[in-house]
């Protein structure tokens, strides 16, 4: 089979077990039914329900069937990644593993890219979740945007198809497959989006909830930054050193407020309180340097040594045919 014209569909899974058969056999039928070869690698991400027993009879069934099983639970960027460097499409199309997806979009994906489009993106026509969080992902992306300069109105959507070769020079650690679709954009290659239906999820529960929420916010704070570098160490530093700067800042306003407005003698009422807070807000600094610091470093350990981030357990292939 000439890989010019396999596509390929590769689907991160975590806990998705009621959801593995169903969507394989959705793609099956979609991709046989317009002629499409394809191969399907679904990727395991440390699951603890029977993900994993699900896929391996699945590739025991359809020969078109890749399944590969991480040796812990790396996140859905690192799921991606496993896929995408196992691809041996000149299309690779990923999709979530919840049902949420859509695969009869898969053929109109296919057709974009060989228009001659190098990233075709999904972008949810409406939205199921309530107003608020509406609201709060339409202005996310569209801080994405300006941010990027990429003209995208939806980055968050996993469903998305690229040329293979783009995504060998993209670094994906961290949670950068959020914003996947600008650090690819970003190169100036040819894209666009077309409005796709998000179904409701059939089986279990989101895994985003507000958490998730604050790590886009200081994923935004320094989206130029990992346009370059991809991130995980400063989830942690680059949290705390935002909090602390800002507590720190917040508590020596208010006590040279007090001074300047009131006549409140810091030095004699609230000289440990002032000094606090001026510790509060060099600690922040630091914390959010040392996070930066902590991401090129682990940018160059992968890069350079040329070591994947995530260790894979199993990996299920069929034999490819002998001419």
């Amino acid at each position: 089979m000439e890989t010019e014209e396999l596509v390929s569909i590769v689907v991160p899974f975590y806990n998705e077990q009621d959801s593995v058969r169903p969507l394989a056999e959705q793609i099956d039928g979609v991709m046989t039914a317009h002629g499409l070869p394809y191969e399907l690698l679904l990727v395991n991400d440390g699951s603890e329900d029977q993900t994993w027993a699900r896929i391996t009879a699945l590739a025991a069934e359809n020969p078109a069937v890749v399944g590969i099983d991480l040796a812990g639970n790396y996140g859905q960027t690192l799921c991606l990644r496993a896929g995408f460097e196992r691809a041996r499409g000149a299309i690779v199309v990923a999709m979530d593993g919840d049902l949420q997806h859509d695969p009869a979009y898969l053929p109109q994906f296919v057709a974009y890219i060989r228009e001659g489009y190098d990233m075709v993106s999904g972008a949810k026509a409406k939205r199921p979740e309530g107003r608020a969080h509406s609201l709060l992902a339409n202005t996310a992306h569209k801080v994405i945007s300006l941010l990027s300069g990429v003209q995208l109105e939806y980055f968050g959507a996993t469903y998305k198809a690229y040329r293979r070769y783009l995504l060998r020079n993209v670094e994906l650690l961290g949670d950068s497959h959020r914003f996947l679709g600008a650090l690819v954009a970003q190169r100036g290659i040819r894209y666009r989006e077309f409005p796709i239906e998000v179904r409701q999820r059939p089986f279990g529960a989101s895994h985003y909830g507000l958490g998730k929420a604050l790590v886009v916010v200081v994923d935004l704070v320094m989206l130029r930054f990992f346009l370059r570098y991809s991130r995980k160490p400063f989830r942690l530093f680059g949290v705390l050193g935002i909090v602390t700067l800002a507590v720190g800042l917040l508590a020596t306003a208010g006590l040279l407020v007090g001074s300047v407005f009131f006549g409140v003698n810091i030095s004699h009422r609230f000289p440990m309180e002032f000094i606090f807070s001026l510790f509060l807000i060099m600690s922040g600094i630091f914390l959010i340097c040392f996070g930066l610091l902590a991401e090129i470093g682990t940018h160059a350990y992968y890069a350079r040594r040329n070591r994947a981030p995530y260790v894979v357990r199993h990996e299920l292939r069929a034999p490819s045919p002998t001419l």
